[in-house]
């Protein structure tokens, strides 16, 4: 009996804001503000496999991609990163981004987090393009916190992410609508719950 290959499709995104220290993401916003440490990724995030994902409670997907933080570098690799859309922590979901990179010989994760609590409206809205950034640095299995502060997702890059949706493991533009709808309703869902 033939089995069926597993398909799922990819998307990319893009956040950009300003990075710098301060007591909390907001404060470290404002202060890379003044400094002008402005950060800003592009990636690519790839669930090739619908079904396993959807079945993963930390719906986990790799991603690939590229990033510039101010004074470190422009348009460094991300090296073997991770998103975990809609996972559960504590009382509300995250989307949780890992993007580990190299700048010299060094090796930096920069970590972000959306919280999403059960809001409507304009304050979905928020939580939803408003991403709480760290850039920690990892030496000999450490980590060292460099700088917080918080990315944004503009309208137009909203809008090109929309657009940005492919195939996966199938060319068969059924099987991908398919895929394509579960996903929009898997997001729909996760952000009421």
């Amino acid at each position: 009996m033939a089995t069926t290959k597993p398909s799922g499709l990819r998307f990319s995104e893009s956040l950009s804001g300003y990075l710098g220290r301060g007591d909390d993401h907001w404060a470290a916003y404002e202060a890379g503000h003044a400094a002008n440490l402005h950060a800003r990724f592009w990636i690519t995030v790839q669930i090739p496999d619908m079904q396993a994902f959807m079945g993963d409670p930390e719906h986990e997907a790799p991603l690939s991609g590229r990033l510039t933080v101010a004074g470190m570098g422009y348009s460094l690799p991300v090296e073997d990163g991770r998103i975990h859309l809609f996972c559960s922590r504590g009382e509300g979901k995250h989307i949780l981004y890992y993007l580990p990179f190299h700048h010299g010989d060094q090796r930096f994760l920069l970590r972000g987090e959306k919280r999403l609590s059960r809001r409507k409206g304009l304050e979905a809205w928020r939580q939803m393009t408003t991403l709480f950034a760290e850039v920690l640095q990892q030496p000999d299995g450490e980590e060292a916190l460099l700088y917080r502060g918080v990315l944004r997702i503009s309208l137009p890059q909203v809008l090109l992410q929309a657009v940005s949706f492919r195939p996966l493991g199938t060319v068969n533009p059924v099987r991908f609508l398919a895929d394509y709808l579960r996903f929009l309703r898997f997001s729909s869902r996760e952000m009421r719950r």
